[in-house]
């Protein structure tokens, strides 16, 4: 039988293996981490608080890689700087990645597998919570670096500024991020509410980026600013979760 102008192959002629073998795939087991060096333990080796402070601390060196990494590609989509985009994703794949995998595993047996009472178990449960937030703001950091390419704003030179005020924009929701988890850690509940409160300002250098883009749009430009509009989303959906943290915590 003829199939579009070629002669099928057998079942055991190796045609289909040949053909998969074309096939570009993408990579996969790109985390270099090895589990076994977490030192797991159905017990805590020391003091349930010892366990649960260190755990902590890798969540604020996660969530800091993750605020850096935010404010790195605002400056890159920005500033049309390529080569800062693709450091973004090398930055998230090197720290960002693995960190998220060794708190997860850290949260997932401390909660599971550790006769923990039930208020350190309440503690182990939100890091996990506060982590899967923070893997979202780290996917949303790349869906920014990947508009680089495609978005031009005006004056790309100047460093510090941009019509739409997208670097002080993302400067404040990094702080708002670092408020959230530190309100965490600290058992403050104060830098919840300071989270929380800085999110009038952010309401207002939205409402005013997204009221330019729409008086300025036309057909010449729609993609552009389409581009942009994307960016300043993703900037604020960031403080966003940034409260849903902070609420969590009040």
């Amino acid at each position: 039988m003829k199939l579009f102008g070629k002669k099928s192959g057998s079942a055991g002629d190796g045609g289909a293996k040949k053909g998969i073998e074309k096939v570009a795939r993408p990579d996969a087991f790109t985390i270099k981490i090895d589990p076994a060096k977490f030192s797991l333990a159905t017990k805590p080796e020391g003091p349930v608080h010892e366990q649960l402070e260190t755990l902590k601390q890798k969540l604020t060196k996660l969530s800091s890689n993750v605020e850096n990494n935010l404010m790195l590609v605002i400056r890159a989509s920005t500033k049309k700087n390529s080569d800062l985009a693709q450091s973004a994703f090398e930055f998230d794949k090197e720290y960002i990645q693995k960190g998220k995998f060794e708190v997860e595993y850290l949260c997932l047996a401390y909660s599971c597998f550790q006769d923990l009472g039930e208020e350190n178990r309440k503690v182990v449960d939100t890091a996990r919570e506060i982590m899967q937030k923070l893997e979202i703001l780290g996917q949303y950091a790349l869906n920014i670096a990947d508009k680089t390419e495609y978005i031009r704003l005006a004056n790309p030179e100047i460093l510090h500024r941009d019509e739409y005020d997208l670097k002080p924009m993302g400067d404040d929701v990094a702080e708002m991020i670092k408020k959230a988890v530190e309100a965490f850690v600290s058992g403050n509940s104060k830098h919840a509410q300071e989270t929380l409160d800085m999110m009038a300002k952010i309401d207002g250098i939205y409402r005013k980026a997204v009221s330019k883009l729409k008086a300025e749009v036309n057909d010449d430009n729609i993609t552009n600013s389409t581009g942009i509009l994307s960016v300043i989303e993703h900037v604020k959906m960031s403080a966003d979760i940034a409260c849903d943290i902070a609420k969590k915590l009040l």
